[in-house]
């Protein structure tokens, strides 16, 4: 299991994982003793994905490393291609409701929230084992608005998962970026801040449709940990300048290749490996990747690669 959560810049609640707390979560949760309104019955959910602003617009630099690149720089992205599948909502017995069936790609720089699935006529009542996969697409599977068609084939064809091309600046210099992450993973036990407590998975009430975002977080690719430290004043941070000296060939253009002729153990003391096997910058970066899925904003889930 790759577990990978960091905590957020500064006041952008992010944290790389979860796994720790989720024992004591399932106390928390809603009972799964029928209808939460006492009343019986149906409802519905719908689940929609997002890139918020970080993927809309840019991730700034902000030198205080509160919201944006501690090292000055800052990222505009042009495609954030992301392909869910085998979403599934379950009772605290792990006895499933319903599941999605085949896939859908989306590219989260295209503006506002999207569909994904909806489900209806759902019992009412908690249901606190929800999981989702970011996994490639396949020839068959949907695709949501605006989505480039040769990038969809690319993506096809190399077994990408998630798909970034992006330009990053600092100061007049350019590092332009098109990478593809060839990884599948499955994010499951997922929870969010409802209410002011922490809710494991959602709560479907009678005759009342909940909207599930399944949010995808563009700055996770520039974590310098990869998992948050349990010391609270150890913070994580945004940071590009590692990756823009990976250009070995100074063109420009920043392979994703490049990142694995930079050795980890050269950025001792910048990043933090938190227990895991990352031997080069490449690794560190694809670690990251399987971490930008998240549940209804800024909400986790228990990360595995498959």
């Amino acid at each position: 299991m790759l577990m990978s959560n960091g905590v957020p810049p500064g006041s952008r609640r992010y944290s790389l994982l979860l796994a720790t707390s989720l024992a004591s979560l399932a106390a928390l949760g809603c009972s799964d003793t029928g209808d939460p309104t006492g009343s019986g019955g149906e409802g519905s959910v719908s689940f929609t994905t997002w890139g918020e602003a970080y993927i809309e617009d840019e991730i700034p630099a902000d030198l205080a490393g509160e919201n944006g690149f501690i090292d000055g720089w800052s990222v505009k992205y042009e495609h954030f291609l992301v392909n869910f599948a085998n979403i599934a909502v379950a009772d605290q017995k792990g006895a499933v409701a319903v599941r999605m069936p085949g896939m859908k790609l989306f590219d989260n720089h295209v503006p506002s929230v999207k569909s994904i699935v909806d489900f209806d006529a759902i019992p009412a009542k908690a249901y606190t084992e929800v999981s989702y996969e970011i996994v490639p697409p396949a020839p068959h599977g949907d695709v949501g608005p605006d989505v480039d068609e040769e990038l969809r084939q690319k993506m096809i064809d190399e077994g990408y998962s998630v798909y970034v091309d992006a330009t990053a600046t600092r100061d007049g210099e350019a590092r332009h970026y098109a990478w593809g992450f060839p990884i599948a993973t499955r994010y499951e036990n997922c929870h969010s801040e409802q209410g002011g407590r922490d809710e494991k998975g959602f709560v479907i009430r009678n005759n009342a449709t909940i909207e599930v975002q399944l949010t995808t977080h563009g700055d996770h690719l520039y974590y310098d940990r990869l998992q948050s430290s349990p010391n609270p004043s150890v913070r994580t941070a945004l940071r590009f300048d590692a990756i823009a000296l990976a250009d070995a060939d100074g063109d420009g253009e920043l392979q994703l290749d490049e990142l694995d002729g930079v050795s980890m153990a050269k950025l001792v003391g910048t990043y933090d490996l938190s227990g895991f096997k990352a031997a080069t910058l490449k690794d560190f970066v694809t670690h990251l990747a399987r971490t930008v899925g998240h549940f209804r904003g800024e909400g986790e889930c228990d990360v595995t690669g498959l």
